[in-house]
């Protein structure tokens, strides 16, 4: 008995190990591009850590190749990402950035969506929260009316889908943002960042239609009022509404 109690220890601690690494596993940056034809696992081509994510030249040059097999009227000239992994007090942020170019003598598919996440958060926390999600374009030689859309998520709740467009072919600098309320902020979530362009194409020898892009998704949690704050609030309120108020309550009590 004394042998098996001993290898029941060693297998428990060997188990208490391999939890604890796990629980320790920072998660990673990641990103995917679709096109109307193909899907391209962009992590292949990047350096990751769990707070940056960078494609080199030689990483941005293969991407390309993809997107002219793929017909794509697109190339990149830069991409990358950056978190703030694992969250802090004040906030969880996920963001990525890059440069974009509309070719002439490209391909004629003008659909592209890049998509960022990263998972494993644990901070902030709290009851509820928002989850903002903004995003900038500069623009060279885009009419106005193009751009680009984005959006960000936390866990499966999404912000609306929102606009920032050029407002001339002179280079422009365009921004956009949505909210949305979030409950709860609970730990190991994950955030995700959505671009889809819809950039015009440029007559064949016509210079390349830019758009230097960057997309934030940002959580913070909010607490739940304490009752000496309910108090507080309520004394401000107008006496009126507080008597109804508590009318309200009494009646609901009584029908129970």
């Amino acid at each position: 008995m004394p042998k098996h109690r001993g290898l029941f220890l060693s297998l428990a601690l060997s188990a208490l190990i391999g939890l604890s690494t796990g629980e320790a596993r920072a998660e990673l940056i990641s990103m995917t591009i679709m096109t109307s034809s193909t899907t391209i696992p962009v992590d292949a081509f990047a350096v990751i850590t769990p707070t940056t994510y960078t494609v080199d030249a030689a990483g941005i040059a293969t991407i390309n190749a993809l997107l002219i097999a793929a017909g794509s009227e697109y190339q990149f000239v830069s991409l990358g990402g950056s978190s703030n992994f694992p969250g802090s007090a004040t906030q969880g942020q996920l963001i990525v950035t890059g440069e974009i170019h509309s070719v002439g003598t490209a391909g004629s598919d003008a659909f592209l969506k890049l998509t960022e996440m990263e998972g494993g958060f644990t901070s902030p926390t709290g009851p509820s929260g928002t989850l903002n999600s903004a995003s900038t374009g500069n623009f060279t030689n885009q009419p106005a009316g193009g751009g680009h859309t984005a959006s960000s998520s936390f866990n499966a709740i999404n912000t609306p889908t929102y606009a920032v467009l050029s407002s001339s072919t002179a280079p422009n600098a365009q921004g956009g943002e949505a909210s949305i309320g979030v409950a709860p902020v609970s730990t190991l979530y994950t955030l995700d960042n959505t671009i889809t362009f819809g950039l015009s194409k440029p007559a064949a020898g016509g210079p390349d239609i830019v758009d230097s892009f960057g997309v934030a998704a940002t959580v913070r949690a909010g607490a739940v009022p304490e009752p000496a704050s309910l108090v507080t609030m309520l004394t401000a309120l107008p006496l009126p509404l507080v008597v109804v108020g508590l009318m309200r309550r009494r009646r609901a009590m009584a029908r129970a």
